[in-house]
């Protein structure tokens, strides 16, 4: 039984669970039996990224789509060949702020280019090593069973908190 508390994991959908949807079906699962919150963080759209978690079986705590908030909040402008667009300081800090506002304790995502936005422990996923890098060098090894990379995140958000 875990002894942690709760951690908030975010998880990027594109480039990140995609790359492996049965190893995150597992981490997600046995995350969430940890009793902690997966947020799964996108750009959307909301409806075919949830379609295709649950054809996975990819459980989650909360689904969070860029293009659907901004949506409403009357910030995307369409075009009529059907493209849109979304400010691209606000698109490249939405996912950053997220985690402020949710609490969440540790982000993994394949894209760099949003780590400067971030606040939250960032972790960034590089599939073809299979391993995720934080800012502060330290390696999380994705060939290791779920369970043990989710070991290794708790550690983790545990000393950097005793840290702060």
């Amino acid at each position: 039984m875990n002894k942690c508390r709760c951690i908030r994991i975010g998880l990027d959908f594109h480039g990140v669970i995609t790359a492996k949807p049965q190893f995150f079906k597992e981490f997600a699962t046995e995350a969430m039996a940890r009793g902690h919150e997966i947020h799964i963080l996108t750009g959307g759209p909301y409806d075919k990224v949830k379609a295709e978690l649950q054809h996975w079986q990819i459980p989650w705590t909360r689904l969070y789509a860029i293009f659907d908030y901004y949506k409403k909040q009357g910030e995307v402008t369409f075009f009529e060949n059907g493209e849109f667009k979304v400010d691209e300081v606000l698109w490249d800090t939405a996912k950053a702020k997220y985690c402020v506002d949710n609490k969440i304790d540790f982000h993994i995502d394949d894209s760099s280019k949003y780590a400067k936005w971030f606040i939250t422990p960032f972790c960034y996923f590089d599939v073809s090593q299979n391993s995720c890098f934080a800012a502060n060098k330290i390696a999380i090894d994705f060939s290791r069973p779920p369970a043990e990379v989710i070991c290794a995140i708790e550690a983790f958000t545990l000393s950097a908190k005793s840290e702060s």
